[in-house]
């Protein structure tokens, strides 16, 4: 049995997209036949604790998953003793590194951890390290040990590095001992993994060190044996929002394109619905308010994952809101827990992008630009006649296969052949 060394802070406890992510390919890899030790960080963002299913995917018998404590991150509320402890065992790892940034503590206390856990005998096939504060513990084991690093993005990296309005581009540049470690993530990984081949082109701007052919693209995984039955409200017609729709993303142009087409769905005699889940600007009530969609919209907390798949199934159409940018590069995990759902999407979403080529491709559902009323209304007017006349995109297993556990479990194979 080979045996994969998983470090992905973000994964066990299930509290957020990334750890929603990456749980879910530590689960499938070890139920394929491979031992997969995670070594986890206590993750305490985005959704509430999700216990049902963090407990099913633990169970998984070639699953063994260690956290380690988030300690000695440099956060201004703390005590001035914390922040003291924090600053000297940062400047430790600078001395003995070389290496610096805030959050630098977390990897190196995995690094710590697993050299402790192995005690000397470090008989790992494979390092799979999952997106952010994995770098410097796969960099030192790699370097040590000499195993085969498979470095997985599933945004860009890092924050500074995102594209506006969320970060300054692929262009700019960093503080000098960061971009230390930059250039010998680029030099030690064997391999970087996408979820998509825009994110790839856009990071390949960024790893000037790394060709094309040490990339490959693997989509964000959809998993079949966690899909909630279908229970649709048939005489209703039910979109929903899962995840937040706070700034740089912006629900207001969505909201004005469907106070517009009030009347026309009153004569239509449907009961439309628009759940939001998740949290929103301040002013989103009063904006609902003043256009006349308090009858229409209704907005929810945070769920955990569970609850939020279980509310996706019971809707005819899943909603995704993306920020206003040139090129949409993200492929957002709410798309793939909606094909987990047989669910088909609805995008407000930059004109060129992932959202639209999937749509286009595949035909699992509609797309609109989410900077023009006109282009949001009229995919809301195709989807209220596919809802008349049952034509709403039918999404399955069958219908997109690579999104699914088997087309990626097989090309994790390939790649830890």
């Amino acid at each position: 049995m080979k045996k994969i060394l998983f470090i992905a802070p973000h994964s066990f406890p299930i509290r957020s997209s990334e750890s929603i992510c990456n749980a879910k390919v530590a689960y499938c890899l070890s139920e394929a036949g491979y031992q997969v030790d995670v070594y986890a960080c206590a993750d305490e963002s985005t959704y509430p604790a999700d216990t049902e299913l963090d407990q099913y995917l633990r169970a998984s018998s070639n699953l063994r998953i260690t956290t380690v404590s988030p300690d000695y991150v440099l956060l201004r509320t703390q005590s001035p003793a914390k922040i003291l402890r924090a600053l000297a065992f940062n400047l430790k790892i600078l001395f003995s590194t070389g290496f610096f940034y805030n959050g630098i503590s977390i990897p190196y206390l995995i690094y710590q951890k697993v050299e402790e856990d192995c005690r000397g005998e470090f008989d790992y096939d494979y390092i799979l390290s999952r997106g952010y504060s994995t770098d410097l513990a796969a960099i030192l084991l790699t370097k040590k040990y000499n195993v085969p690093w498979i470095a997985n993005w599933n945004d860009p990296f890092p924050i500074a590095k995102f594209p506006p309005p969320y970060g300054q581009g692929s262009g700019t540049k960093l503080p000098l001992f960061e971009n230390r470690i930059y250039r010998e993530i680029q030099k030690r990984a064997q391999l970087h993994t996408f979820p998509n081949p825009r994110l790839r082109d856009y990071m390949l701007k960024c790893f000037t060190l790394i060709s094309r052919d040490q990339t490959d693209v693997v989509p964000h995984m959809a998993l079949s044996k966690i899909s909630p039955s279908r229970n649709i409200y048939r005489n209703t017609l039910k979109m929903v929002h899962c995840g937040n729709v706070k700034k740089p993303r912006n629900p207001r142009t969505f909201l004005l394109a469907l106070s517009s087409l009030k009347e026309t769905i009153a004569s239509t005699h449907i009961n439309l619905e628009c759940h939001f889940i998740g949290g929103v600007d301040n002013d989103i009530p009063q904006f609902i308010k003043e256009n006349n969609l308090g009858s229409i919209v209704i907005l929810h907390n945070s769920l955990p994952y569970k609850e939020s798949i279980d509310f996706i199934s019971k809707c005819q159409v899943s909603l995704v809101i993306e920020a206003e940018c040139d090129e949409g590069i993200y492929l957002p995990t709410k798309v793939v827990d909606s094909f987990q759902c047989g669910v088909p999407i609805f995008c407000v979403s930059p004109e060129t992008g992932v959202l639209n080529d999937i749509v286009s491709h595949q035909h699992v559902g509609y797309f609109s630009i989410n900077t023009s009323v006109d282009s949001i209304r009229t995919a809301l007017l195709r989807l209220i006649s596919d809802y008349q006349n049952n034509k709403i995109p039918i999404v399955s297993k069958d219908t997109v296969p690579a999104f699914f556990e088997d087309a990626i479990t097989e090309q994790y194979r390939k790649i830890c052949n």
